[in-house]
């Protein structure tokens, strides 16, 4: 067994379905990878970069801003909260919305909705990291 299909969806689309030889998300403990034959795995998503690569050898990556993955031995599903294929990316929307999100943590401490401002942050500072590391595997040019 040398592939296996790989389904990525958000709440609004299918972002990937196909067959795929590896599959390497960041999951709360860390990142992992899985490959054909993995053992049944359940686990949370956190924001970052779902990487794959597909049936024709192409490296192909995907924010996620959280979510689940769920391995079964020929099947990888992962369930995005939200989530985009890195080359639809807008770098320089994606830097300035860590800008905003900073911002908007600064002004929120010691207010009770601070701990969401620094949330939104962490999700705009990984998705900008994963487009930064796509562009930077060779993968389109740099849009800052």
């Amino acid at each position: 067994m040398d592939r296996f299909r790989v389904d990525i969806v958000n709440a609004e689309k299918e972002l990937f379905s196909g067959e795929a030889t590896r599959v390497i998300a960041p999951l709360r403990e860390g990142e992992a990878g899985f490959l054909p034959g993995h053992s049944p795995l359940l686990a949370i998503l956190k924001a970052g970069g779902v990487r794959l690569q597909d049936a024709s050898g192409a490296e192909q990556t995907f924010y996620v801003s959280g979510g689940f993955v769920e391995v079964q031995p020929n099947h990888v599903t992962v369930l995005a909260d939200a989530g985009e294929r890195a080359a639809d990316i807008d770098e320089a929307l994606a830097a300035q919305a860590v800008e905003d999100a900073a911002r908007h943590a600064e002004e929120q401490a010691g207010r009770a909705d601070y701990a969401h401002a620094q949330a939104e942050l962490a999700q705009a500072t990984a998705r900008l990291h994963v487009v930064r590391r796509y562009r930077a595997r060779g993968h389109g040019p740099s849009r800052v």
